[in-house]
């Protein structure tokens, strides 16, 4: 990934005033204090060129490496919007020096500070000053760390309780759950592609690509089980789950099955299954729409109803009220929401959601949901959607790459309809890369203050994070 070079600048004065000290040796004998005069040079320009961390999360107080040259002993560090400093917003409580290239400044950011890239200016005693355009971004992108896991990280989904559940690319594919109790934790090698919404299952597939559930025990750790299967199974995936009202935990994937042809010898079928208790039932096969050949379950509500995408390839997907009846939908669908009325997802590439009609019947085209940039780029994809009508995910920005995005929608009526314009969820201080994708919102919480997780690409890495809504 490439980062954006920030242009540092020094004040016309200094350049000025630099100038003016330059002479030409003089032959005549002068004084020691004329000649020491006339032999000292002005003082570098200040020039401030990034800071570590290149971001700051909204109500926290954090400490910035800011880097540059020219720094002096007293040097002070002060954040700028436009060009205008607001402490009530982003306050610097001090300003350490460490050397002519570093300091370190202790600042805190309100937690109605602007989502927006700041610039840091930093004063020397004396007068001297120099600003760097833009070297910190205010975000609400929290970092859920590292731990025990490396690499890029790739977040599929998240509990009511924002337990978050993914898996990273550090040395082959690391299943993962982060909690607030005891970090990111490693379930070993795998993919994590669905959780319990209450936490204390996590479902994918292992690294032989057997569809998992890891089970939380009682001092925190994971106990991974396969999920059970036909006696012809070839692997498969467990991708959504949830909670039926009787207790009883639902979850939708796939089995991969064989064919005995030579030229497709293995196709995937979309499945339920159900845990009442401990006990595990055998899958249940949703039947295939007509005409399709592969298909995968991919999100499934506390109805039973399950969200599918339908021979990959063409981009299409169905839906199942009842698994012995698919509706085919124009697009792939991502997610189902609980209340069984709304689904996102996307149709070639562009964000997309369904709805479900007052007589009770889907509606099959999708209705495309506009992206940050307009008209100008329609590209992304509708990730995940709550019953209150938010959906999160991806959406092109006005530089043409994605960025995650937050629209909402009115269900009160009817007919949806869209509240306000699609809203840009904050990165990790990269303002411009080469990737394809800047971050992505991919799962959001069903209960208010809604939480939204998902990825940010920042120096180099994908980090999973978690964004509080708006």
């Amino acid at each position: 990934m490439s980062l954006r070079r920030v242009c540092s600048l020094i004040p016309i004065a200094a350049l000025v005033a630099a100038a003016s000290c330059s002479h030409e040796p003089v032959a005549a004998p002068i004084s020691a204090d004329r000649g020491a005069l006339f032999k000292a040079t002005a003082p570098a320009g200040v020039t401030v060129t990034s800071t570590n961390p290149p971001f700051g999360d909204v109500g926290t107080t954090l400490d910035v490496h800011v880097f540059g040259s020219g720094f002096t002993s007293g040097a002070q560090a002060t954040w700028l919007l436009h060009g205008v400093a607001n402490p009530a917003k982003v306050h610097t409580n001090s300003t350490q020096f460490v050397s002519s290239s570093e300091l370190v400044a202790n600042v805190s950011v309100s937690t109605d500070a602007d989502l927006a890239f700041w610039d840091v200016q930093v004063a020397l005693l004396g007068g001297k000053n120099g600003v760097g355009s833009e070297v910190h971004e205010i975000t609400a992108a929290r970092i859920l760390g590292t731990g025990t896991v490396a690499g890029d990280s790739y977040v599929y989904a998240m509990s009511d309780q924002q337990q978050v559940a993914g898996y990273s690319t550090g040395s082959g594919s690391i299943a993962f759950i982060y909690d607030d109790a005891f970090g990111m934790l490693s379930l070993g090698a795998g993919q994590a592609w669905g959780i319990d919404p209450l936490g204390g299952v996590v479902f994918g597939r292992d690294g032989n690509f057997i569809a998992t559930a890891w089970t939380r025990q009682v001092d925190n750790s994971f106990l991974a089980q396969p999920l059970p299967a036909s006696a012809s199974s070839l692997g498969g995936n467990a991708t959504g789950a949830s909670r039926a009202d009787d207790g009883t935990l639902l979850v939708t994937g796939w089995e991969t099955i064989p064919t005995g042809k030579r030229s497709n010898p293995e196709v995937n079928r979309p499945v339920l299954w159900r845990m009442t208790g401990t006990v595990w039932s055998p899958p249940t096969y949703l039947a295939m729409p007509t005409g399709a050949t592969t298909s995968g379950g991919q999100d499934v509500n506390h109805l039973g109803q399950v969200v599918a995408t339908v021979d990959g390839l063409t981009n299409l997907g169905a839906v199942w009220d009842d698994p012995a009846v698919p509706v085919r939908l124009d697009g792939a669908p991502s997610a189902i929401n609980e209340s069984g009325n709304l689904i996102v997802g996307s149709r070639k590439s562009v964000p997309v959601y369904w709805w479900r009609t007052p007589a009770g019947a889907w509606t099959t085209i999708g209705v495309p949901l506009p992206t940050i940039a307009g008209a100008s780029c329609t590209s992304g994809g509708a990730r995940d959607v709550n019953s209150a009508g938010v959906i999160v995910g991806v959406s092109c920005n006005t530089s043409g790459k994605n960025q995650a995005t937050e629209w909402k929608l009115d269900l009160s009526s009817g007919t949806p309809t869209l509240i306000g314009a699609p809203i840009a969820l904050s990165g990790l201080g990269v303002k411009k890369t080469s990737t394809s994708e800047l971050s992505s919102a991919d799962a959001v919480t069903e209960s208010a203050p809604y939480v939204a997780s998902g990825t940010v690409l920042s120096t180099g890495s994908r980090l999973a994070v978690r964004w509080q809504l708006q």
